[in-house]
């Protein structure tokens, strides 16, 4: 062969060899982008198993009797399990939109204390890689778990954001990406569908609960009502009949002016106690109508005092108002805080046996507001008794309602007409040894007036 052949033959040869070159590696290209395009919905199918297990584990948390604030832990522990991240931690958006306080975290990072972390503008969704540059951003995020490798999301409207962190993108883990959005987000809303769930059913726990005590609450008004109302109406008809004409009984001129003395005393129980329901039952429409007043701590005092000293006499009970700072004056609504003094003097002489001493004073206290004590040596009652006597329609023992009466209102009112003021209503009592109800006034309703 020629010379010439020859290189005509293996020019021939050479784009042969350039043209399956060419193809060959256009099919290692296709290959490439198969195996690639492969392993994203190997991936993405492996994300959505994911997200179904985890949403499937998850919601059975919502039969258990986790409180809404302890759900956290164990919905983390959920998410580590699928996710096979290191560390994970749920945070909760303070008022300014950009400090986040975490309240749950498990894993690699959840050690030492935990400080609020500031994020201006914070994302919805970010993630890290080793090549992610450490800016403001991912500096501040990845500082939240000290892990280098972090996938986050927050949800704006709940004020609620989760974190995932990992030590390395090798072994076990991998670089996070943008597919991972799914699976956090997925995460986070099942973790605040659970939270609003659980508080959902402990409020409806609690409203049940309460709507249970309302329904206590009124059978024993009704007991305790039916009872007050049925010794003196029996009172009242009882000897009513004995002195109506016709009657088979013939009383003596003194017998029946006892009697109109024990009808008389009936009528003004049943009216007492009718103005304590009724007092009771307008006290929501009162408290909003309040008109306060300064008025000088004694004349209140002592001028109250006057009013249940009639009655102190009767039941052969000391009451005494002690001396009182000159110049102390109160910012009250002067019926409202007459009728609050009113009843814990009335009450303190009803407990309080023949002999006893009632005392009624005021003072300042350290913070610049005041306390006015009535102070007894009467009966007592066990401390934990005394949240009941500030409910309605108590009575600690029954025999105490045979043998002093009442419906177990003036407590109570006693206590919302305080709250009316912004003050506190609190008890001291030891059994056989007496009783201290103290009211408790802010500074802003208290005055020392100079001369």
């Amino acid at each position: 062969m020629s010379e010439a052949a020859q290189d005509v033959l293996i020019g021939q040869l050479e784009r042969e060899l350039a043209y399956y070159r060419r193809e060959c590696n256009d099919l290692g290209a296709r290959l490439l982008r198969l195996q690639e395009e492969q392993s994203q919905t190997f991936r993405e199918a492996r994300r959505s198993r994911t997200v179904v297990k985890l949403t499937r584990e998850a919601y059975r948390l919502a039969d258990g009797d986790h409180p809404p604030d302890e759900i956290g832990v164990p919905m983390l522990e959920i998410i580590i399990e699928n996710a096979l991240c290191d560390g994970a931690a749920l945070l909760q958006v303070e008022p300014d939109g950009e400090t986040f306080r975490v309240t749950h975290a498990i894993g690699a990072g959840a050690e030492g204390p935990r400080h609020p972390v500031t994020i201006p503008s914070p994302p919805e969704f970010f993630f890290t890689t080793a090549r992610t540059p450490m800016e403001p951003l991912a500096y501040g995020l990845t500082g939240i778990l000290r892990l280098p490798y972090i996938l986050w999301a927050h949800d704006r409207h709940a004020g609620r954001a989760l974190i995932l962190g990992n030590r390395s993108e090798s072994n076990v883990s991998r670089p996070f990406e943008a597919g991972d959005q799914e699976f956090i987000e997925a995460a986070l809303s099942v973790y605040i569908d659970l939270m609003l769930r659980k508080e959902t059913q402990f409020a409806l726990r609690g409203a049940m609960a309460a709507a249970e005590r309302a329904s206590a609450a009124r059978a024993r008004f009704l007991a305790t009502l039916t009872h007050e109302l049925r010794t003196p109406l029996n009172a009242i008809i009882g000897y009513s009949e004995m002195m109506v004409p016709g009657s088979r009984y013939d009383p003596a001129p003194a017998d029946r002016g006892r009697y109109m003395e024990l009808i008389l005393e009936a009528a003004q129980y049943l009216l007492k106690l009718s103005d304590g329901i009724l007092d009771y039952s307008y006290l929501e429409q009162a408290l909003p109508s309040l008109a306060p007043e300064w008025l000088p701590a004694e004349e209140m005092l002592v001028g109250t005092a006057a009013l249940v000293s009639g009655e102190g006499r009767s039941r052969g009970v000391v009451l005494r108002a002690a001396p009182i700072a000159e110049g102390l004056e109160l910012c009250i609504d002067p019926l409202r805080f007459r009728q609050v003094l009113h009843n814990l003097l009335g009450n303190a002489v009803k407990f309080t046996g023949a002999g006893g001493l009632v005392e009624v004073m005021a003072e300042t206290t350290p913070d610049g507001g005041a306390a006015v004590i009535v102070r007894d040596s009467g009966v007592g009652m066990q401390p934990q008794d005394i949240p009941r006597a500030l409910e309605p329609f108590q009575q600690l023992d029954p025999s105490a309602s045979r043998s002093f009466g009442g419906a177990g209102l003036g407590l109570p009112i006693a206590r919302r007409l305080v709250e009316a003021h912004g003050g506190e209503l609190l008890l001291e009592s030891v059994p056989g040894q007496g009783t201290t109800a103290t009211i408790r006034l802010p500074p802003s309703r208290v005055r020392l007036k100079q001369d």
